[in-house]
């Protein structure tokens, strides 16, 4: 039965072209729209239990194949591309979801003229026209034809998206920085450590901090700005960072237990499906 079903999802994943891959990517289209028809046809008392159910044997299967079984062998292990498949497909609806989300909102912009309509309407020239790009590139490499859609596509990414990205986390970190100045008060010993302790390594991590103590002598350089900052950066600073993480480590344990056994209470279990 093992090897039956390996043999048959081995053909399920099987490389295909042409009408054999559109055959299979509408043949999927079909069965998923059939699996969705078919939850939404069970009344409405058992559709929770049954999201319950199998949210609990998909991570009942991950657990049984991570903590029993021999390294070399386990009956799970063989399947697991199939999970990892089925993983991309979330991903890739949740992708489609949010792009769903985003031509909804820009397109109403721009339909009733709101304030601002004009940024929405760049949104969708510049969505489509990379998208163009990105498509007539793949197309020409996996033709091998030489052209200049590469060209174009290199001006969209490193010419428009890479500075873009770059401006905007630039306004983001002054932006932070300048709502961390007007919301802090030193009202505390400890926020009195705070507010030295950052404003050192702001210091160090500069060159014009770095001239206020390239004076001292080599037997003082301990006291410099960029020394100082090192040890703050490398030592307390790193230990709190791994105390953080852990801390998110056991909270996000805990949270994926409470969803894997169907505790945890929110928008979708609080709701009748």
């Amino acid at each position: 039965m093992r090897m039956y079903l390996y043999n048959l999802w081995s053909w399920t994943i099987g490389v295909r072209h042409g009408w054999t891959l559109a055959a299979f990517i509408v043949g999927g289209l079909l069965l998923g729209s059939l699996a969705i028809w078919l939850l939404m046809s069970v009344p409405t008392r058992y559709r929770k239990p049954i999201v319950i159910a199998v949210t609990f044997l998909g991570g009942l299967v991950l657990a049984l194949e991570f903590f029993i079984g021999t390294p070399k062998w386990h009956p799970l292990t063989d399947f697991l591309p199939a999970y990892s498949s089925v993983q991309m497909v979330i991903a890739a609806f949740t992708l489609l979801l949010g792009l769903v989300n985003l031509f909804v909102i820009h397109g109403q912009s721009i339909s009733k003229r709101s304030k601002g309509w004009g940024n929405s309407l760049a949104f969708f020239v510049a969505f489509f026209a990379i998208l163009v790009a990105a498509f007539v590139k793949d197309y020409a490499t996996a033709k091998a034809v030489s052209g200049s859609a590469g060209s174009v596509y290199a001006i969209f990414f490193l010419g428009f998206l890479t500075p873009l990205s770059s401006t905007m986390f630039s306004i983001i970190a002054f932006y932070i920085a300048s709502a961390a100045y007007r919301a802090f008060r030193i009202r505390s010993m400890e926020s009195a450590l705070m507010m030295i302790t950052a404003s050192i390594i702001m210091l160090g991590l500069v060159p014009a901090g770095l001239y206020l103590t390239a004076w001292l002598p080599v037997w003082l350089s301990w006291l410099r700005l960029e020394n100082i900052t090192y040890w703050l950066l490398s030592g307390p600073n790193m230990a709190v960072q791994r105390a953080i993480a852990f801390g998110v480590a056991v909270g996000a344990l805990a949270v994926g237990l409470r969803i894997w056994l169907s505790l945890e209470r929110g928008s979708f279990f609080d709701k009748q499906l």
